[in-house]
């Protein structure tokens, strides 16, 4: 009995190590491929990340730019160097090659979509180094109305769309390639109707505040903020204030922060505060925005050499008040009705104290306008304000304890108007024609303070009034706050531009585009009084010009590639 026992457990056994064995060897199922799945919760181009209920966009840009009379982005040779129109600084053609890749990522919330954003690329460019550099244009959070990050500002009104380059001839505010540091939040009223109010950088909205009782105002040059969104451009950032290290000399015209130009403003206290009211429906678009800005100066005189205790470039350890600009614009864009896809645009703006607002700046780049021909210059400084205190014997030394003669900041007006429309010749390609004017006005208080600096590059000419004559050096304002402007000298200026645009898209997402543009600086000097002094750079010689109304014919080739943008 024992041995059947045994007999019946052993072959129960090796039963069970047959079975074992057999079901080991059966293959595993494996488990199911997650393909990557369409989003179609947001448009075109988006796709679920595996496993998550997240959609991703990758999009971006890849661009070749050729121009003529321009600089990089297509900006007239009418500013810095490039106005000189000398074989040294005044390229006949330059090129740009960018690419820019963006992600967007969206997420649905019990809170409404989550969304982030980012755009940035690299670029190389004429005169650089051959590595190039690289930039960040979008980089923002959204989410239940609010909007955290840098994006394009809320003042904007459409930021010429149908050009390539009109933007650096004022025409608007244009933040719409570097975009802003700032804060939103946006209310959707319905039928197209939403309303935003956003706290933005104010340092970017800043071109110049210059103490013309201490700083030199140069031709080709600004007394203020020279920066670019890029990381790797040899170009100085924004200074926060200004250390006054070149004092009342024209020779050295600009207040410094080791090798870089900072002007005459302190560091920022209060972000610029901008409202837009905008409605988008099936005929256009219109939008009406306003902003403040803060014009925030630091001393009168100079900020650090305290060992200097008279005149205009004493240390008074006294500021000018605060001042405030302003600005507001409205702008509307109508779907034409006799042709899909045609447009018109129309968008003006005014202000005071904020240039920056109308497009005369571009962060702190093209705050400053010159055109040399021959021996005429045409000039312009779209200063945000300007302030000085008197040559003297004193009376505004901390000593004295006198501020008769401080001026407090006086603020510019500022207008725009420009215009555009496009066309559809096909539906692979369109034309557009824009044109615009934008002034600069520093008010008569303004001028005369400019005019009568011993720092200005203006010069009185000797001889009869209304004649041509000898321009001395010695005839020159001497006191920046003595009465009226000097006879002949009003710093005003406006910008001219007209142009046109065609772009052709042979196959989807590929651009072809030629664009020609004419823009003018008009001045209002009187030649017959007044001589404009430059100390010499590049190949233009240093001398005495007259002053006169400038143009330049520019224009660029551009071929782009989009994919998702």
């Amino acid at each position: 009995m024992k041995m059947v026992k045994s007999l019946l457990l052993g072959g129960a056994a090796g039963l069970a190590a047959v079975a074992g064995a057999q079901a080991a060897d059966l293959p595993v199922k494996a488990k199911p491929v997650e393909y990557v799945k369409v989003c179609s919760l947001y448009g075109e181009g988006f796709f679920y990340i595996p496993g998550t209920d997240t959609c991703i966009k990758i999009g971006g840009w890849v661009r070749y730019d050729q121009y003529f009379n321009a600089t990089g982005s297509g900006d007239p040779l009418i500013t810095a160097g490039g106005g000189r129109n000398d074989s040294f600084d005044s390229p006949d053609y330059f090129t740009r090659a960018r690419t820019v890749v963006s992600f967007d990522v969206r997420t649905q919330t019990e809170y409404g979509t989550l969304r982030s954003y980012y755009r940035g690329g690299f670029e190389l460019t004429s005169n650089f180094v051959s590595q190039g550099a690289y930039y960040t244009e979008r980089a923002f959070v959204q989410f239940a109305g609010f909007t955290f990050g840098k994006t394009q500002s809320y003042f904007d009104t459409w930021a010429q769309a149908w050009s390539y380059a009109h933007g650096f001839l004022g025409a608007g505010a244009n933040t719409a390639a570097a975009g802003r540091n700032l804060m939103a939040y946006t209310a959707t009223l319905g039928n197209g109707v939403s309303w935003t109010i956003a706290a933005e950088d104010t340092t970017s909205r800043r071109g110049a505040l210059w103490d013309a009782g201490t700083n030199g105002l140069s031709i080709g040059s600004f007394p203020g903020p020279n920066t670019w969104n890029g990381v790797g451009y040899p170009t100085c950032g924004f200074g926060s204030v200004t250390s006054d290290q070149n004092i009342a000399n024209t020779a050295s015209p600009l207040s410094v922060s080791g090798a870089c130009a900072t002007g005459d403003y302190a560091a920022q206290q209060v972000p610029d505060i901008v409202s837009s009211l905008r409605v988008d429906q099936a005929w256009g678009s219109a939008q009406i925005s306003g902003a403040l800005h803060q014009v925030r100066g630091n001393f009168y005189g100079n900020d650090v050499q305290a060992t200097i205790t008279q005149g205009p470039t004493a240390f008074t350890g006294v500021r000018p008040g605060d001042a405030w600009g302003w600005a507001v614009a409205g702008g509307i864009v109508v779907n034409l009705p006799w042709n899909p896809g045609d447009k018109f645009w129309i968008e003006g703006a005014v202000g005071e104290g904020t240039p920056c607002y109308v497009g005369i700046c571009q962060d702190g780049v093209n705050g400053n306008f010159t055109r040399f021909d021959g021996h005429n210059v045409a000039n312009g400084w779209g200063l945000d304000g300007v302030f000085a205190n008197a040559v003297g014997n004193g009376q505004n030394s901390p000593a004295a304890g006198g501020t008769s003669n401080f001026t407090g900041i006086q603020l510019p007006t500022v207008w725009d108007v420009a215009a555009a429309v496009e066309h559809y010749w096909t539906p692979a390609l369109r034309t557009s024609l824009f044109g615009s004017v934008t002034s600069w006005d520093p008010g008569s208080s303004g001028n005369a303070i400019m005019c009568n600096s011993p720092n200005a590059p203006t010069r009185g000419i000797a001889g009869q009034t209304g004649a041509p004559g000898v321009p001395t050096p010695a005839n020159y304002g001497t006191n920046p706050i003595s009465g009226g402007a000097i006879a002949g000298c009003n710093y005003a200026f406006e910008l001219f531009a007209v142009g046109t645009r065609t772009v052709w898209n042979p196959v989807k997402n590929l651009d072809i585009g030629v664009e020609v543009m004419w823009s003018q600086i008009h001045q209002n000097m009187d030649p017959s009084k007044i001589a404009l002094n430059f100390g010499g750079g590049g190949n233009r010689a240093a001398g005495f010009y007259s002053p006169s109304d400038e143009n330049v014919v520019s224009g660029m080739f551009r071929v782009q590639r989009n994919f998702w943008p």
